[in-house]
């Protein structure tokens, strides 16, 4: 699990610098998640589910601030490409490294 959520945070960092250099053509690199299913093929046990969804229950929380920053700036552009228009790729992005983030310090937390 631990190799998933590190999958997550970097593609989810990687996705947004792309986002932020290339506009809507930087959202493929999103593509790089379908390695997932390869990484920890396994089954979680019921510990890991419960901390998976934790993670998730914090990640909702970031993911709504995101949306309220990206919809109160609209305007602000950032090497030439505007936050508005970009706002889905940039939210998808978001809930990755929130994901893998709150992921990785619950489960620090818990050992």
């Amino acid at each position: 699990m631990k190799k998933r959520l590190i999958l997550e945070l970097i593609v989810g960092i990687i996705t947004l610098i792309a986002i932020l250099l290339f506009g809507l053509k930087g959202f493929a690199v999103f593509a790089l998640l379908a390695v997932e299913p390869f990484v920890g093929k396994r089954k979680m046990d019921e510990r890991e589910k419960q901390l998976f969804y934790r993670a998730g229950n914090y990640t909702a929380g970031a993911l709504m601030l995101a949306a309220v920053i990206i919809y109160l700036n609209p305007d602000v552009v950032v090497n030439g490409i505007a936050i508005g228009k970009n706002w889905l790729g940039l939210l998808v992005s978001v809930l990755l490294i929130a994901h893998g983030f709150f992921g990785l310090l619950i489960m620090r937390n818990r050992k």
